[in-house]
C-alpha cells in the first residue's frame, strides 16, 4: 500500500484542484500510516488499571518507562487475577506498587515458573500467594532453587519459612556460602544444636542473616550476661542479645537496679536465670513491681527468686489471677498463705481446671468472673 502511495505521488499529473486534493489526501495516509504510535501514558495506567495512588504511580513510572504498549502489563494483570493467585484489586496495587518491574515479566517464562518451583517446594496456595505479596521483587528476579534447598529442610516446614520470610526476606538473599552456613558453624561450635538454631530463627531470623562479624559480636554480648556457652539458657541469652545493643542492654541492667532496688550482682544472678527479662521495657517493669509490691503484697525479695513473674502480661495474667486467688482465699477456698506464683506460672488449661472448674459449685460465677478480668473487666461481685 505505501508502494503505491509512493507511486501515485511521483506521477506527474496535471495541475488541477482534483489532482491537488488527491494528493493531500495520499499525503495524509502516508504520514498517518509511518507515524509511530501514540505514546503509552504510564502513570495513567499505574493509577487507573494498577489501583497505585499518583504518588506511588509516579515513583513506579521511572521503572516501567520503557514500556510502548499495555499488551504485558495486561498480560501480567490478568495473571496476578487468574484462578491461580486470585490476587485482589488491593493485593494487585500492593505487588506493582513495591515491585512496578513485574509488569514488564514474562507471564510463562518468569512468572508461572516461579509458582511451579514454589508448589515442587511444598508451598501451598496460600503460600505462595503470600510469597509473592511478601517479596515480589524476589519473587521476580531472584533464583530461589538454592535457597529453598537449604531453608526449607532446616526450618523444617513451608509454614515456619514463610512465617519468618514475613519479617526477614533476606532468608533469600543472603549467601548461603559466605554467611549462612559459617555463621550456623559458630553458633554450633558454641554448643547450639542444629534444631534449637532453627527455633531462634523465628524470633531473630536475622541472628543468620547478619555478617559474621555482626554474629561474634552478638555471642559476645551474651557472654557477658554470664551464662555458659553450651548451657540450656545460653539460647535465650543469644536470642535476648540479639536484640539489644551495647548500650540498651547495659542501660536495662542499670533499670533492674534502681526499680526493683537489687544490687549489681543480684541483677545478674537474675540475668543468668533467665536472660529473657532483659527484653521487658522499662515502663512494664515498673507498673508489674508496683503490682506485685502493693496488690499483692509480695516484696521484690520474693521477686527476686522468682524472675519469670515479671514477663508475664499484668492484664491478661497476672491481675484476672490475683482476682481468682483473692476471691477463693475470702471463701475459705485456699490457704490465706497460698503463694501467687503458682497460680500465675500454671497453664491456662491447669488454672481453669484447679481454681475455677473445682469450685463451679460453690462459685457459679467464678468462670464468668474470671473471663471478664480477663477483657479488663473486672467484676467486684462473684455469683455465690
Amino acid at each position: 500500500m505505501l508502494l503505491f502511495h509512493k507511486q501515485l505521488l511521483s506521477l506527474r499529473l496535471p495541475a488541477s484542484p482534483v489532482i491537488f486534493s488527491l494528493r493531500r489526501a495520499l499525503l495524509s495516509t502516508s504520514a498517518a500510516t509511518d507515524a509511530p504510535p501514540a505514546p503509552f501514558a504510564i502513570d495513567d495506567y499505574l493509577v487507573t488499571t494498577c489501583g497505585l495512588t499518583p504518588e506511588q504511580a509516579l515513583k513506579a513510572a521511572k521503572h516501567v518507562s520503557h514500556c510502548k504498549s499495555t499488551s504485558n502489563a495486561e498480560s501480567v494483570l490478568a495473571y496476578l487475577a487468574g484462578p491461580t493467585l486470585r490476587f485482589s484489586k488491593a493485593d494487585i496495587a500492593h505487588i506493582v506498587a513495591r515491585d512496578p518491574r513485574i509488569l514488564n515479566c514474562s507471564v510463562d517464562d518468569t512468572l508461572k515458573a516461579r509458582v511451579a518451583i514454589l508448589r515442587g517446594y511444598g508451598l501451598s496456595e496460600d503460600h505462595v500467594r503470600t510469597f509473592l505479596r511478601m517479596t515480589p521483587g524476589v519473587f521476580r528476579s531472584v533464583s530461589i532453587q538454592e535457597k529453598l534447598g537449604f531453608w526449607l529442610p532446616f526450618l523444617g516446614s513451608p509454614e515456619k519459612f514463610i512465617r519468618i520470610l514475613k519479617g526477614n526476606y533476606y532468608l533469600l538473599t543472603s549467601d548461603l556460602e559466605r554467611v549462612v552456613k559459617p555463621n550456623i558453624a559458630v553458633l554450633r561450635e558454641s554448643g547450639v544444636s542444629a534444631a534449637d538454631i532453627a527455633k531462634m530463627c523465628v524470633p531473630n531470623s536475622r541472628l543468620l542473616t547478619s555478617s559474621p562479624k555482626t554474629l561474634m559480636s552478638i555471642l559476645e554480648r551474651a557472654d557477658k550476661l554470664g551464662v555458659p556457652r553450651g548451657s540450656l539458657m545460653f539460647r535465650q541469652a543469644v536470642t535476648t542479645t540479639t536484640s539489644l545493643g551495647v548500650e540498651t542492654m547495659a542501660a536495662k541492667l542499670k533499670l533492674f537496679e534502681e526499680i526493683l532496688g537489687w544490687s549489681e550482682a543480684e541483677v545478674a544472678k537474675v540475668v543468668r536465670m533467665n536472660p529473657t527479662v532483659l527484653r521487658i521495657s522499662g515502663e512494664k517493669l515498673r507498673r508489674v513491681k508496683e503490682f506485685l509490691t502493693k496488690v499483692v503484697g509480695v516484696d521484690t525479695r520474693y521477686i527476686l527468686t522468682r524472675p519469670s513473674i515479671l514477663m508475664y502480661s499484668l492484664e491478661c495474667r497476672l491481675v484476672p489471677r490475683h482476682y481468682v486467688m483473692k476471691v477463693l482465699q475470702e471463701k475459705g477456698l485456699i490457704q490465706k498463705d497460698q503463694s501467687f506464683y503458682p497460680m500465675v506460672t500454671a497453664s491456662e488449661n491447669t488454672f481453669q481446671l484447679k481454681y475455677i472448674d473445682a469450685h463451679r459449685h460453690v462459685l457459679p460465677g467464678l468462670a464468668d468472673a474470671y473471663a471478664a478480668a480477663c477483657q479488663g473487666k473486672l467484676r467486684t461481685e462473684v455469683a455465690v
